[in-house]
């Protein structure tokens, strides 16, 4: 009996079941506290198989109130379900608890995913579009995302490969820029820097900002400086800055800061650069996933002058005194 009904439960976490069906299984939720507690294990099996749709997400938040309106008649109007999917975080708001409150008849809901710090993660969109997520950053979609625009929110560094569709155009939004895309392939960083980087290796970007608005072709890296609210654009080997999501960090030029940020997020430490005497100067460097922090911050050491502390609250970095001569 209970494996036709969680069959019959997988069926409707997946899409639309039959009106006789959908009676029987609520008729199941209605007959016992038990087993309104044995669907909820179901569905969390089902959870960590997949990664719904946003339809789908709208059908089981219906049905986790009507479950739980059974167990408990007060019920706040404010609720998130949370699902883990490649150590992502996929967050379903009501549009009454967040500032992209909509006016419409259908209300338009916000989904977040966040990859954790120390990992990053892959994203299906609805579109086709695949998205990996770097650590510590967060991507963001309306539940209307795909029907007449494809909109992205993102915090953080974010490769993406786009579906091509000219009637949706794909538009990534950070730190108050667009990125406005047909069909390509880019990476976009805006985490702690100053800097937002967009590098392009395949497809045409249209960066804008509020100033002016440039047209990538692949090659190309854009870098804009929030302070002044200006744009740099160079050729440069854009491959570098997809190389995290192979598990390389690889910069033909990065700086000390710009560096220590991204070991802080990819290794989930602590690290604080205590000097500025790094933040003009930039130099080369490959590392992979297979190295450890402490390997990494030696060999740091070893090309810089700079010295490392370490203790139980993290990594202190600063400038190696000079030696005086005698």
């Amino acid at each position: 009996m209970n494996e036709s009904l969680k069959e019959l439960a997988v069926r409707y976490f997946e899409g639309p079941i039959a009106p006789e069906e959908e009676c029987e299984l609520f008729g199941f939720l209605a007959a016992s506290p038990e087993n309104a507690a044995r669907m909820r294990e179901w569905e969390q099996e089902w959870k960590q198989r997949h990664m719904p749709p946003a339809d789908v997400l709208r059908s089981l938040a219906l049905l986790n109130e009507k479950i739980e309106r059974r167990e408990n008649r007060i019920r706040a109007r404010r609720r998130w379900l949370r699902f883990s999917a490649a150590a992502a975080v996929l967050i379903l708001v009501s549009t009454f608890t967040t500032r992209y409150f909509i006016h419409t008849e259908a209300p338009v809901q916000l989904f977040s995913v966040q990859a954790p710090q120390g990992t990053n993660s892959r994203i299906s969109l609805p579109d086709g579009s695949q998205v990996w997520l770097n650590a510590g950053s967060t991507l963001s979609y309306r539940s209307d995302f795909n029907r007449s625009s494809r909109d992205i929110g993102l915090s953080g560094e974010a490769y993406f490969e786009v579906e091509h569709d000219r009637h949706a155009p794909f538009v990534v939004s950070t730190n108050g820029l667009n990125v406005r895309v047909l069909g390509t392939r880019f990476n976009i960083r805006n985490d702690d820097d100053p800097d937002v980087l967009a590098a392009l290796m395949e497809g045409s970007l249209q960066f804008e900002s509020s100033r002016s608005a440039e047209t990538m072709v692949p090659g190309d890296l854009i870098t804009y400086d929030c302070r002044t609210m200006e744009a740099s654009r160079r050729q440069v080997d854009t491959d570098q800055f997809r190389s995290w999501i192979d598990g390389i960090i690889r910069y033909d030029a990065i700086s000390l800061p710009a560096l220590l940020r991204r070991l802080a997020r990819e290794y989930d430490v602590k690290i604080e650069l205590c000097t500025d005497a790094f933040d003009d100067k930039t130099f080369r460097i490959s590392l992979t996933e297979a190295q450890d922090i402490e390997s990494i911050m030696s060999g740091l050491c070893d090309i810089l002058p700079i010295s490392v502390r370490h203790d139980t609250c993290g990594y202190r970095v600063d400038s190696r005194p000079r030696k005086t001569k005698p």
